[in-house]
């Protein structure tokens, strides 16, 4: 629990995001809220989007926290060495192979230096583990409890109040009005992992060697990388990072 805590770190981009900022400002009492808006390099469509998103959170927790203007985070190196490099790789060793994998990892690692720089910070993402029954690869029961103990690693908190909600739970919480997608960006990759009939099958057991082989460890050594650059050191060539965990 994180009562006492006064500010989070917010992850917005689109309905859910908004949705679980709601949520966790009702039950860990945070009263200030610092939304970032991450960047991939693969979005599309409306890039002011998001930020009409924290418009209207802004507006639904009026009176209750009071929401800051939105920071915009990128790092083109690190998507690139964490999801587009080693594909080749991954494919080989575990049979399942999709940018959007380690994608959210980037997302939520992304917060890590704010969220050390407003004292370790806890960090609200939308994250959930089923969307009504529709699988997405980039968030799984399994991908999301992965991605919290490496932002553990790290020393903050990463909070997922909605994973276990449905879609009209979701609308209870802030208006059915908003429809999911609304005031959110698209991405060029998305539905990669989609087959022709609309399908999503992939190796269970490559996917959880992926997960505790790939996945954990590199977003560990990001954690490392980006230790010794606020300690002091040469900003990091990501891509060795990366290449480093491959080949231990």
């Amino acid at each position: 629990m994180c009562m006492g805590r006064s500010i989070a770190i917010a992850e917005i981009a689109g309905r859910d995001s908004v949705a679980a900022v709601v949520a966790a400002v009702r039950q860990h009492g945070f009263t200030t809220i610092l939304p970032t808006i991450g960047f991939t390099g693969t979005e599309i469509g409306d890039k002011d989007a998001p930020y009409r998103a924290v418009q209207r959170l802004r507006g639904l927790l009026a009176g209750v926290a009071e929401v800051h203007d939105a920071v915009p985070l990128a790092d083109p190196a690190l998507w690139s060495a964490m999801n587009a490099r080693p594909m080749a790789e991954i494919l080989k060793r575990y049979g399942v192979c999709s940018p959007c994998l380690a994608c959210h990892l980037y997302l939520h690692l992304l917060r890590v230096p704010l969220a050390w720089s407003h004292g370790n910070a806890p960090v609200i993402s939308g994250e959930r583990d089923t969307h009504d029954g529709k699988v997405k690869l980039s968030q799984t029961s399994a991908s999301i409890d992965a991605a919290t103990r490496v932002l553990a690693y790290a020393g903050i908190q990463l909070i997922s109040p909605i994973r276990s909600m449905s879609g009209e739970e979701i609308e209870a919480l802030i208006g059915s009005e908003w429809r999911q997608g609304e005031l959110q960006m698209g991405c060029q990759l998305s539905g990669n992992y989609v087959g022709l009939d609309g399908s999503v099958s992939y190796d269970e057991d490559g996917y959880a060697r992926y997960l505790s082989e790939f996945f954990e460890p590199v977003g560990r050594a990001v954690v490392e990388a980006f230790r010794a650059e606020r300690d002091g050191g040469q900003a990091s060539d990501f891509a060795a990072v990366v290449r480093s965990v491959l080949e231990t």
